[in-house]
């Protein structure tokens, strides 16, 4: 009899923050490169969040990997779903994508990972998509699971990461960060 393991492609649907962590605020893009070609994802982005990484300066960097890891989803524009709850200049934010693309995978029920940072989209997203809370997390949260879960780094180099995003300007609570290197090192330990 013969066995087979079905694995799952993971959706990924980041926001800007997630790339631009790398990109600009510790300009380490190996490790994004690896996290967008691991073999489980697809990362999923919007118009709006690929206008927003195009603005930076090493885009040009991973342009290659991008395109062809990356895919844009092509859709109607999303703000005008979620005008009613967000002003005009949050709409124009990439945010607004992944929660309406987060929105649209639930209904879909593809399995997928929402990366926000930004407080009032993460609020925004409890408050309103509760059923689906547990898809959400942070660009921390995300490198954490892709150490202890999909193996796509060593805990060690996970920990690398998140200390050279502590002295980013990544904008964070250090506290944070401090937790979650704890929980690796704890992995660590058995």
């Amino acid at each position: 009899m013969k066995w087979w393991i079905i694995v799952q492609i993971v959706n990924i649907i980041a926001d800007s923050s997630f790339f631009i962590c790398f990109l600009d605020d510790i300009q380490d893009i190996e490790p994004l490169i690896t996290i967008i070609k691991y073999k489980d994802f697809r990362f999923i982005i919007g118009r709006i969040i690929e206008r927003e990484i195009n603005i930076s300066t090493n885009f040009k960097i991973i342009s290659s990997e991008f395109k062809e890891n990356v895919e844009i989803f092509r859709y109607y524009n999303y703000g005008e779903i979620i005008r009613p709850f967000f002003s005009y200049e949050e709409i124009q934010k990439g945010e607004q994508e992944v929660i309406v693309i987060s929105y649209i995978h639930s209904f879909l029920e593809s399995n997928f990972c929402a990366i926000l940072d930004e407080i009032w989209a993460r609020k925004y997203f409890n408050d309103n998509l509760g059923q689906i809370v547990d898809k959400m997390m942070g660009t921390i949260g995300f490198i954490e699971l892709c150490s202890y879960k999909y193996n796509i780094f060593s805990r060690q180099l996970a920990i690398n990461i998140l200390e050279e995003i502590k002295s980013s300007k990544f904008r964070i609570k250090n506290e944070i960060i401090d937790l979650t290197i704890k929980r690796l090192q704890g992995i660590d330990n058995g």
